[in-house]
Order: C-alpha cells, then sequence, then structure tokens
C-alpha cells in the first residue's frame, strides 16, 4: 500500500493537464512555499485528501495560479500561508471560480488586515484542527448551494425558436431518458461502486458507506441515501451540474431507482393543493438534476452565508409554486424518507420545468428572491424530441443510442469510442448488441479518417449480422451503408453507389413511405454523386432527401442542417456562390439552434462561409462575421476555447496575402488561446502551426540558415515552435528517412524537456506520429 508521503508527492505541484479529472464540486488546493516532509504537514495533507479527494498541493507559486486559472466546472478552496497570501489574493481574487480562501499561517494579527479587502477570505489560522473544521463546515455549505438549475425558455412558440440554452437542455433530456430506459443489473451497480471506491481509496469514512450501500441498499431506500451526507450526493449532483457523460452512464443504476423512487411518492402529493417550496441554490442557476428544496423558509435561509453579496455573485431564494396534478414536474415530500430531519425536504427530479413570474431584492435578509412556477408549458417540444428517440430506440438498444448521441448530437467522438470499446469488453460475446457496437466502432474511425480500421469493424459487424438477420432486415441496410462509406471516402465511387443502392433496396422494401435512415441512404448516393462532379444528379438526391427528412425530423434538426450543407457545397462546386452562402447560412442557423455551443460542427460551418465569402473576395464581409461570432463565442464560451482560436485562425488566413504580419499576430492570439484550453486541443493546435508554418514560407528566404535565423527570431521563447516550423521548410531533397527520424527524436526531446505548453504538448503528438510513420516505412525498405 502507498504511503502517506507517497500519495502527497503525486499531487505536488502538477500542471494542470497533469492533474486527475475532479468528480466533485470542490476543488481543494493548498499553496505554501515551505511545504515539507515533516510530519506535520503529511498529516494535514493526509486529511485534506479525506475532506477532497482531488487536493492539489503547490509550493511552487506560478504552478498554482496557473491550476487554479485552468479550473472551469469546480469551485475553488484555496489554503495559503502568509508568506504567498498576499501575491495570490492580488493575482487571483477576481477569479470567479475562487469561492473561499483560508490563510494557514503563525502571525493571526498580521495578516488581518487583509479581511477587510478581500471579501472570499474566511478566515485567518494558526492551528490545524480549527483550519480543517472550517473548510470541511464552508465545503457542506457549498455543496447545498451547488444543488442548481438551467432555466429553459417557456414564451418560445416552436422548435425553430428553440435557444441555443434550450438545445443543450434538450439533449440533456434524452440523455437521461436513453440511461432510464436501460437495464438495471449488479453489473451496473458493481461498476458504480467499483468506480466510487477508486476515487475514494484514501477515505476511510467514505469507503465505509460505500461498503453499506453494497451491503444494505435496495431501491426503496434510493431518496435515503441521495439525502445523506455521502459519495453518491457529490458524484451524482456534480455529473448532472456538469453533464458529465461518463459519470452519468456510471451512476445509471442509482439514477434510474431515484426517478422512480419520486414518481412513486409523486403520488400520494394527488391530493393536496399547491405547495409552496422554497430552495436556496446561492451562487449560479445553471445545471439540470435533482433539485432538493424545503416547504419552511427558514431552512433555505440557514444556507445563505454572511456577508454574501459579492461582484461576482450573489444569493438567491427561489420560492415555487408547484401543483401536484402537473403531469411533466414530478416532485415528492420526502421528508419521512430522509436522513436529514426537521428540513421538510421535497425532492423534484431531473429536468423539471419552471416558469419565471417576478425577481425582487428583500431588503429584510439582503437577499434576491425570484418567485417559479412549476410548469407543464414547453414540454410539448421536449416530447416531440422523445418520441423521435423513442422511434430510433425501437431499431437501437438504449445502449447503442446512448453511444450515438454521445457521437452526433454532442459531437464528443473519442467519449463514444472509449464507451463502445467498453461495451465490447463487458458485453458476452453472444449479447444481442455485438455487431452494433463492431459497427459503432467502426463509425468512430471513420470520423477519426481511419479508413482501414473502420473498414475492418464494418465487415465484422456485417458478417455478424449476416448470420443473424434476415436479408432485408434495417441493420443489414445499415452495414451496407457504412461499407459504402469507406469505398466513396477511398475514391472507389462505383463500389460505393452499389453499396448505397442495395441499402436503399432494402429500406424501399420495409419503407415505402418516408423513413429516417432511407433519407441518409439517399443522401450518400446524392454525396456520390457530387463527388463524381455529376452536380445536377447530386442535387436531385439531395432534395429528395431534405423533403424526406424534412417529415420525419423536427422542424430544426442537426440531420437537416447537415444536408443543407451538402446542397450548399454542391452549388459552390458548381461556382454558384451566392446560393452556396445561402444554404450554408442556413445550416449554421439551425445547428446553432440545434446543437451544444461547443460542438465541433459549429466551426466547420463557419469554415464553409467564411471560405464561399473568400471566392467571392467579399473579405470584409467574412472578417465582419468572424468579429461577430467572436464576440459571442467569448460570451458563451469564456476566453479560451478551440472555437474562437478556430475563429482568429480564419481572421488570419483572410488576410495573410494583404497583411502577414497582421496575420501573424492572430495566429498567434490563436496559439495563445489553445495554449490555456483545458483539454488541450491537438488537432486544432497543430493546425495553427502548420498555417503559420506556410506563413513563413511565403515571406522567408529559402536558404536553410537563413530560415533558423528568421524562425529563431520570429519566436525566440519557444524554440520547439521554430523547430517545428523549420522542419516543414525543409527541402524535400533533404528529406530521407534517417534525416528525418533524427530531427523529429530531437525535436521530441526538446518538446519532453520543455514546460509542457500546449504548443509543445502538440508538437509531440505530431512528431511521434511522423517518427512512427517514417520508421515502417524504412522497415519497409
Amino acid at each position: 500500500m502507498a504511503t502517506s508521503k507517497s500519495l502527497n508527492e503525486r499531487r505536488q505541484n502538477l500542471l494542470p493537464n497533469e492533474v486527475s479529472h475532479n468528480k466533485e464540486d470542490i476543488q481543494l488546493v493548498w499553496l505554501d512555499g515551505n511545504m515539507n516532509d515533516s510530519d506535520d504537514y503529511i498529516l494535514t495533507q493526509s486529511m485534506l485528501i479525506e475532506l477532497n479527494p482531488a487536493v492539489q498541493f503547490y509550493s511552487h507559486f506560478d504552478r498554482c495560479l496557473d491550476f487554479i486559472k485552468s479550473i472551469k466546472h469546480e469551485q475553488i478552496f484555496l489554503i495559503v500561508s502568509g508568506a504567498f497570501a498576499q501575491q495570490i489574493l492580488l493575482q487571483s481574487h477576481h477569479y470567479r471560480s475562487l469561492v473561499a480562501i483560508f490563510i494557514f499561517c503563525y502571525n493571526h494579527q498580521h495578516y488581518k488586515p487583509l479581511m477587510q479587502e478581500y471579501n472570499k477570505i474566511i478566515g485567518i489560522f494558526t492551528d490545524q484542527h480549527n483550519l480543517l473544521q472550517s473548510v470541511k463546515e464552508k465545503m457542506n455549505l457549498v455543496e447545498k448551494q451547488a444543488l442548481t438549475f438551467s432555466l429553459f425558455d417557456q414564451k418560445q412558440k416552436s422548435l425553430k425558436d428553440l435557444s441555443q440554452e434550450s438545445a443543450s437542455f434538450l439533449l440533456h433530456q434524452i440523455v437521461i431518458y436513453v440511461l432510464k430506459q436501460m437495464s438495471q443489473d449488479e453489473q451496473s451497480k458493481k461498476q458504480m461502486l467499483d468506480m466510487c471506491r477508486d476515487y475514494y481509496k484514501n477515505n476511510k469514512q467514505e469507503l465505509k458507506k460505500i461498503e453499506e450501500f453494497q451491503n444494505t441498499y435496495t431501491c426503496n431506500k434510493a431518496i435515503e441515501w441521495y439525502t445523506h451526507d455521502c459519495f453518491l450526493y457529490k458524484l451524482l449532483n456534480k455529473a448532472l451540474r456538469t453533464e458529465d457523460i461518463d459519470l452519468l452512464f456510471t451512476f445509471r443504476f442509482f439514477i434510474i431507482d431515484l426517478c422512480s423512487a419520486i414518481e412513486q411518492e409523486n403520488q400520494l402529493l394527488k391530493n393536496r393543493g399547491t405547495l409552496t417550496l422554497y430552495q436556496n441554490i446561492g451562487k449560479t442557476i445553471s445545471t439540470n438534476g435533482f433539485l432538493s428544496t424545503s416547504r419552511n423558509i427558514n431552512v433555505s435561509l440557514v444556507f445563505i452565508p454572511i456577508n454574501s453579496q459579492s461582484n461576482d455573485f450573489t444569493s438567491v431564494l427561489f420560492e415555487i409554486k408547484a401543483n401536484p396534478l402537473l403531469k411533466t414536474v414530478i416532485f415528492a415530500d420526502v421528508e419521512n424518507k430522509s436522513r436529514i430531519q426537521d428540513e421538510e425536504e421535497v425532492l423534484f427530479n431531473i429536468n423539471s420545468l419552471f416558469k419565471i413570474v417576478s425577481v425582487w431584492f428583500d431588503p429584510e435578509f439582503n437577499i434576491w428572491k425570484v418567485e417559479l412556477n412549476a410548469t407543464d408549458e414547453g414540454a410539448e417540444k421536449v416530447e416531440e424530441y422523445l418520441l423521435l428517440s423513442k422511434q430510433q430506440m425501437e431499431e437501437l438498444s438504449p445502449l447503442i443510442y446512448f453511444g450515438r448521441l454521445l457521437m452526433k448530437e454532442l459531437g464528443q467522438v473519442d467519449r463514444a469510442g472509449k464507451y463502445f470499446n467498453m461495451l465490447l469488453k463487458s458485453l458476452p460475446h453472444d449479447h444481442p448488441d455485438i455487431a452494433a457496437v463492431y459497427n459503432n466502432i467502426g463509425v468512430v474511425h471513420k470520423r477519426r479518417n481511419e479508413l482501414n480500421l473502420a473498414s475492418k469493424n464494418y465487415e465484422i459487424a456485417y458478417e455478424m449480422r449476416q448470420k443473424q438477420l434476415p436479408s432485408n432486415h434495417p441493420h443489414i441496410a445499415g452495414s451496407l451503408n457504412n461499407i459504402g462509406l469507406i469505398y466513396k471516402e477511398k475514391g472507389d465511387f462505383n463500389t460505393a453507389l452499389d453499396y448505397f443502392q442495395q441499402a436503399l433496396r432494402v429500406y424501399d422494401t420495409l419503407y415505402p413511405g418516408n423513413n429516417l435512415q432511407k433519407a441518409g441512404t439517399i443522401k450518400n448516393i446524392g454525396i456520390v454523386y457530387k463527388d463524381k462532379e455529376d452536380f445536377d444528379t447530386a442535387l436531385t438526391y439531395f432534395f429528395h432527401a431534405l423533403e424526406m427528412y424534412k417529415r420525419v425530423l423536427p422542424h430544426q434538426h442537426s440531420e437537416i442542417a447537415r444536408c443543407l450543407g451538402s446542397i450548399g457545397y454542391t452549388y459552390e462546386k458548381k461556382g454558384n456562390f451566392d446560393i452556396a452562402l445561402d444554404y450554408y447560412q442556413q445550416r449554421l442557423n439551425m445547428d446553432e439552434q440545434c446543437l451544444p455551443f461547443d460542438h465541433s460542427d459549429l466551426s466547420f460551418d463557419l469554415d464553409s462561409i467564411i471560405d464561399t465569402y473568400k471566392k467571392m473576395n467579399e473579405i470584409d464581409k467574412a472578417l465582419d462575421l468572424c468579429q461577430q461570432k467572436r464576440l459571442i463565442q467569448k460570451t458563451r464560451l469564456g476566453e479560451n476555447h478551440p472555437r474562437i482560436a478556430r475563429t482568429l485562425m480564419n481572421m488570419a488566413n483572410l488576410i495573410e496575402d494583404d497583411n502577414s504580419n497582421e496575420a501573424l499576430k492572430y495566429y498567434k492570439q490563436a496559439l495563445s488561446v489553445l495554449d490555456n484550453c483545458t483539454p488541450l486541443d491537438h488537432q486544432v493546435t497543430s493546425q495553427c502551426l502548420t498555417s503559420m508554418s506556410c506563413l513563413y514560407s511565403k515571406s522567408s528566404p529559402t536558404n536553410l540558415a537563413n530560415g533558423t535565423s528568421l524562425f529563431l527570431s520570429v519566436e525566440p521563447n519557444n524554440v520547439v515552435i521554430s523547430c517545428f516550423i523549420l522542419l516543414l521548410l525543409i527541402p524535400a531533397t533533404f528529406r530521407n528517412t534517417d534525416h528525418i527520424i533524427s530531427i523529429i527524436s530531437f525535436l521530441c526531446c526538446v518538446a519532453a524537456d520543455s514546460r509542457l505548453t500546449c504548443a509543445n504538448e502538440s508538437l509531440t503528438y505530431i512528431v511521434k506520429n511522423i517518427l512512427n510513420n517514417a520508421t515502417k516505412d524504412k522497415n519497409n525498405k
């Protein structure tokens, strides 16, 4: 077993990308320049690990500040030594995610004036016991306040009016719905508890509660366990608040039970009148989860901290009026089942809908109050999407449909890949979903442009389906479609067309009228004709597919948007840029309504519009559009996100022929954004570096020595980027395999020896792939 000392050392002075995923709402950080191996320090660190498994320890100021800046989804508790207090407060007190600061020092009076200047300081502590007690009490308070919910615009009249927030809300509804359709068994319970044990492996109290859950839990105790101050409450609420798909899937066993328990208890309220409830959710209004409220206003007021108002946050008391006869807002009086007595608790089910009635400031309590009415309004919008999900799950099991949601609607291809590979390892070989698992692993590889791996998995799925299913089964048609896509990507258009037409014949037999999969096959045939440059025939198929999509899908749907994009691209290839631009704009507008704001398709949509403007020589319009989108992106996504970097790269590309210096500034801004992204985006970073190298090559001498001087002067603080750019400019005649292997090996060493900025990591990612390919080429020779 690892010692306390070795456990603590693994958490010291880590870079943001080296820190393990935090599954709770709070991130605890301890900054102390004198942190050492004394028994006192080790004991304090071990006790903090018990409080917060994700706690990080820093003796290096800059490392600590970088980590604090990287936190996006957690609320930070900072313990800081007196020596670092003034410095860290000056540089980080304004960060919204930093909510509580504890000064741990020898001289209380010396640092007392700081409390008048910085309102996030909870206290100044000179002994370990009082510090830990204060941290624990504040953590319990904040965990209660983190129970927030996102609001859905109830005044919108149709799906085409949905805001981007509403699109995310609908996707969350679908994810929860699919989870609730999954089967419950001991394996899903074991998976949940194994994850919890691993996360709390250094917390004896939580491990004891996990053991108790395993030995005593039954489905009729779901509410009792949820209201228990333990691992379930902390991890499940974080998963719901941040829409952590991996955690939600892991907790499906308990989510199903808790939803069912609330629905059963709700039946007991049908004969009661409207309830008036109070809920202090304090800091923010932005998540979808189980909502814990009280019928007693005094209980909620307990959770409002003294002096809670600040420039960043304010406490809010929600007064909720809820009619038990509502159909879609399910809630239950759980006072008799709760482990916490005297709170008069009422628990709302996931994704309940509320209508804002009024907002006002109450001077008596010094808080804002928001009056909400629970409502069924807007539920029909949700039902339209859920009905489509139900129809698709008639052909795909909930297990498979969940992975498809990850990949298609949420754009999380890597997560989908991990999910389907996990299913492949955990499901028995004769499970009815195994063929679909192979098929979707193929889809993941296809999305990554790994065509040979995609083809291999598609063929395995097809062979299994041929043995198990009749020849006119829709899954057979699905396999034919996917194999056809591989041939299309490899340029064998006639073979691809043959597979698509076979699939269409199956669908025509099964569905003489309109069908979603049938529409997709018709669109695929159009894509082949487009690639064969038979644009008029392609448009005929695209418009046929578009009309069918409109008949079977909601008015605003990402599949309709993709079809609009295909039509736009075909007109662009025909040289009809005005028409192409109109269809591209329709696609972007629809995707902005349907997809999460960080979805990769939105960047692709914008790229298409920008490229078309450039071909039309409408550079000013393209730049104006980029500026507009950049402002919106910064508001919605924060300062550092790959979509913002992509927009900056577009702006650079638009002007690099006329103003290379200004273009270089945009590329550097994009690189700076990427350097601060969490997680790191190697693909976009490599694209940015490649674009920079091309820009340098246009304005630099071809002489290698002169090039070295130029590039090192341009990027004097990042030798790795300079070397990478230089490598791209080496004339092809010098690029023999031995030479390139030696250069790349050297660059890998430089990157590894550097402090791992985003660019350096991306370089390592790139050059290792090149190195592997070069080595293979050499061996083949």
